[in-house]
């Protein structure tokens, strides 16, 4: 056999393999020697060797490796049979198998392929082939491995904002607090669509018999639009909504918002004050989907319309006082719920909200349960857009 010289020095972009681990399974001493050496020239700085397919399962339960070189005869146990044995083993699903036949044995290499292998090299083996391939699928584990854990730090990543989320939205000691000061009936649903949001809702105890409540959408999903729900949560710290009038504060609110999200992004707002004391409802509105008031069997969309926040200096705001006695109770939702398919591909639309209000409202507590039960039983899943709903009763 002609002596094949060493590959050229690493380039700049060339992967270095001198701590890849390589396992030669091959009964034959004299072909597992001058694997060796195609090893050693590839860059290779850690090679193992084995007899048989047995001995090669012994190494591989040890040790890790990043890539395996396979004789498909040998006594005892076969190459084809340890491959077997290699693809059943989830921890080993993606190491590279490389497997040595020969062209009158396999001519094709289908029971090479069929038993799980990722490449074949076919006898008489040439150097600069078996030296390439090698490489190529050394360069293919060490990209693949990268981009895993890569994935993996972004899951971790995403975890941890997915929990930063949540943590803007009221818990449900909050909740029950605020509802017991108040003398209301508070439920409250959010359902990302993605892996974050953009939807964001909150409440706030302005005194005096008064609670507000705020729901916002920002246009887009994921990471981009969840950005947006901290952007505007930190807007919401520095200034606060008491002392203020509904469409005092989405004006206030809007400026500084402008100027931080990016051209062509935007958020749909609900803020309302219900005041016990007066039973009523005080409500601003910028292209929001209309809440629904429920009281005595009846159903009355709000006008939420206006212009979103963020698109204006001056936003045209839809601004309104209605009454809110003991018994009523106030849905405001995204639009995921109306703009949501039934399971026959249909719209479910407000027509087909206002029927679930009617139909799920009636009967006291757990409105908001009965309600995203029977959405549920209607919509086709998954949904397109983040869901969040909030329904407010005065008891």
């Amino acid at each position: 056999m002609t002596e094949v010289p060493p590959l050229p020095a690493l380039g700049p972009n060339r992967i270095s393999f001198a701590d890849c681990r390589v396992l030669i399974v091959d009964d034959s001493r004299f072909n597992r020697e001058i694997l060796s050496r195609f090893m050693q020239w590839v860059g290779i700085g850690r090679i193992d060797f084995a007899g048989n397919g047995e001995e090669g399962l012994a190494h591989l339960r040890t040790t890790s490796y990043d890539l395996i070189l396979l004789d498909t005869d040998m006594p005892v146990m076969d190459g084809l049979s340890l491959c077997r044995h290699i693809r059943g083993e989830p921890a080993w699903a993606d190491l590279p198998v490389l497997m040595q036949t020969s062209a009158s044995s396999d001519p094709a290499g289908v029971k090479c392929f069929e038993a799980g292998a990722s490449d074949i090299i076919t006898k008489p083996i040439n150097p600069g082939e078996c030296m390439a391939r090698v490489r190529l699928h050394l360069e293919k584990q060490f990209f693949f491995r990268n981009l895993t854990d890569f994935h993996r730090r972004l899951q971790s990543d995403l975890k941890l904002a997915r929990s930063m989320q949540k943590s803007l939205i009221p818990d449900a000691r909050t909740i029950a607090g605020a509802s017991q000061r108040h003398k209301l009936s508070i439920e409250g649903h959010f359902e990302p669509s993605d892996e974050l949001g953009g939807d964001f809702w909150t409440i706030f105890d302005l005194g005096d018999d008064q609670l507000g409540v705020l729901a916002a959408d920002f246009s887009g999903h994921g990471i981009s639009a969840a950005i947006n729900t901290f952007r505007f949560h930190t807007l919401i710290e520095r200034i606060p909504p008491q002392g203020f009038e509904p469409v005092e504060w989405l004006t206030m609110l809007n400026r500084p918002l402008k100027d931080l999200l990016p051209v062509g992004q935007f958020a749909t707002c609900f803020y309302g004050i219900i005041d016990s004391r007066l039973g009523t409802l005080s409500y601003a509105a910028a292209g929001a989907p209309s809440p629904m008031l429920f009281h005595n069997g009846h159903v009355t969309m709000l006008d939420a319309s206006g212009l979103m926040l963020g698109v204006s200096n001056n936003p045209s705001l839809t601004a309104d006082t209605v009454p809110f006695p003991r018994g009523a109770s106030v849905l405001i939702y995204s639009d995921a719920m109306t703009e949501a398919d039934d399971k026959g591909g249909h719209l479910i639309g407000e027509d087909g909200l206002l029927r679930l209000v009617r139909q799920c409202f009636p009967g006291g507590e757990n409105r908001l349960a009965r309600l995203l039960a029977a959405f549920d039983t209607m919509a086709a899943r998954p949904l397109a857009d983040d869901l969040t709903a909030i329904c407010i009763s005065r008891v």
